[in-house]
């Protein structure tokens, strides 16, 4: 059976990972995240510096957050704007 590193050598593409580091037995391979912080399937713990790409600035592993997108998901998980609008817009703060 692959491991967690083959599979990812395999199958992704690294973007800014130096390529030592990619085919060294150390690439981080991350499983989770809470709050601020990721894990690696060794268990290593690192800071969220990049908030995962700025989409993640809220934290990771919230639970609240997560039904709040199963539920929407449930009825509509993506929809362009092209030529399209959403039922329900996002509203404008005052």
């Amino acid at each position: 059976m692959s491991t967690h590193r083959e599979l990812a050598r395999k199958h992704l593409v690294p973007h800014f990972t130096p390529k030592a580091a990619w085919h060294s037995d150390s690439l981080p391979v991350i499983e989770r995240g809470e709050g601020c912080y990721l894990y690696d399937v060794d268990g290593n713990e690192y800071l969220d510096g990049l908030a995962g790409l700025f989409c993640v600035n809220i934290g990771h592993g919230r639970p609240d957050l997560s039904a709040a997108a199963a539920k929407q998901m449930d009825k509509l998980a993506y929809s362009t704007n092209w030529g399209f609008a959403t039922r329900h817009p996002s509203k404008r703060r005052p």
